[in-house]
C-alpha cells in the first residue's frame, strides 16, 4: 500500500528519528482538524538509551476506550522473530530454539577463539564478550530498515482512524502511539503507571503487526470480555471482514501467546494478522530485512470496523 508513513517514516528507532516521526504526525493531524497543542500530547519519561516518547491522541481522563499500537522499530536480528500467538506450542519451542541458536552463535566464537589462542580464558572471555554484543544489538544495536509489518501497520491503523473519525466522536477515544515496546514494552507500562485511574475500567485495544496475513485475529483478556461493548465491537470485525477481503477471528488471549503492550492492562484486547501454514497460524519476517509487506485491506479493515463501534458506544 501508498502512504508517506511507509515511504518516508518507516524507520523509528533512534531519537531522530522518532522526533522526526512525532513532528510528522503532528503536521498531519493538524490538516484534519486536531489541534497541536490542545490535542496532541508527547510523554516524556527517562533519558538515554530509555528515553521514552509516548505520543497521545485526545483525554485520557474522559476517553471511553483506549486505542494503542507501538511506533518504535527493532533492530535488525539474524534470526526472524516468528510468531504464532495461537499456537503456543510452536511458540513455545521456536523460543527456545532462537536461545539455542544465540549460544550456538556465540558458543562458535569461543571455539574459534580457542582454536587460535588455544587459551581456555581468552575463549572463554571472547565467548561472554560476544554473547554480550548480540544481546545489545537485539534491543539497541543497528536498525532494521524495513518495518512495514512491526509495526508500521499499527500505526497506519491509528493514524488512519484518526483522520477518518467524525469530529463529534472524538472525545470517546484516546489514541496512544506508545514508544520503547521492542526494549520490553517501557512505554504501555510507564503510560499505563501515570493514568492508572484514566485507564482503570475501560477497554484498551491494541495493535501490533496487523498488516502481514488475511487472518486477523483479536484476543481478549476476561474483563475485556466482560465488557459491556465487547460484543458490539467483534460484531462490528464480523460485519465488515468479508468487505475487505478478511478472515476474523476472535479469541481469548489465554491460552494465547501475544507478547505485545496489552500485557500491561488487565481489561485489553490484543491485535495481530497472522499466515495460515500446516503448522497453524504464524508471523514471520518480523524483526529482518524482509518485513516488507502491508495489506492495504487488513488497514482499511481495521479502521473502518473500529470507527463503526466507537461510532456506536
Amino acid at each position: 500500500m501508498k502512504d508517506i508513513i511507509l515511504d518516508k517514516y518507516q524507520i523509528r528507532k533512534s531519537d531522530k528519528e522518532k522526533t522526526e516521526f512525532i513532528n510528522y504526525i503532528k503536521e498531519r493531524l493538524d490538516e484534519y482538524g486536531y489541534n497541536k497543542e490542545a490535542d496532541i500530547t508527547v510523554e516524556e519519561k527517562g533519558k538515554g538509551l530509555f528515553r521514552t516518547r509516548n505520543i497521545v491522541v485526545g483525554k485520557p481522563e474522559t476517553a471511553e476506550v483506549f486505542l494503542t499500537a507501538h511506533y518504535d522499530t527493532c533492530a535488525v536480528m539474524p534470526f526472524p522473530n516468528l510468531m504464532a500467538p495461537t499456537n503456543p506450542v510452536i511458540f513455545i519451542v521456536y523460543q527456545i530454539l532462537l536461545v539455542i541458536m544465540l549460544f550456538l552463535l556465540t558458543g562458535a566464537v569461543g571455539y574459534v577463539a580457542m582454536l587460535i589462542s588455544n587459551n581456555a580464558l581468552i575463549a572463554y572471555y571472547a565467548f561472554l564478550i560476544s554473547l554480550f554484543l548480540l544481546m545489545f544489538q537485539l534491543m539497541f544495536g543497528y536498525r532494521n530498515k524495513h518495518n512495514a509489518n512491526d509495526n508500521t501497520s499499527g500505526v497506519l491503523v491509528l493514524t488512519r482512524l484518526l483522520e477518518e473519525l467524525p469530529t463529534e466522536h472524538r472525545n470517546k477515544v484516546c489514541v496512544v502511539y506508545f514508544d520503547n515496546e521492542e526494549k520490553g514494552l517501557i512505554g504501555s507500562a510507564h503510560f499505563a503507571k501515570k493514568h492508572k485511574k484514566d485507564v482503570r475500567g475501560k477497554l484498551l485495544v491494541n495493535m501490533d503487526c496487523v498488516g502481514d496475513g488475511e487472518n486477523v485475529v483479536s484476543m481478549a483478556k476476561w474483563k475485556a470480555r466482560e465488557d459491556k461493548n465487547y460484543n458490539l465491537l467483534v460484531e462490528c470485525f464480523e460485519n465488515k471482514a468479508d468487505r475487505f477481503d478478511v478472515k476474523y477471528l476472535c479469541r481469548k488471549m489465554k491460552p494465547m501467546m501475544f507478547p505485545s503492550d496489552q500485557a500491561n492492562y488487565s481489561k485489553s484486547i490484543g491485535i495481530c494478522a497472522l499466515r495460515r501454514s500446516p503448522i497453524g497460524l504464524y508471523a514471520a519476517r518480523i524483526h529482518t530485512p524482509f518485513d516488507t509487506k502491508c495489506r492495504r485491506e487488513n488497514i482499511e479493515f481495521l479502521a473502518c470496523a473500529i470507527k463503526e463501534y466507537i461510532e456506536q458506544i
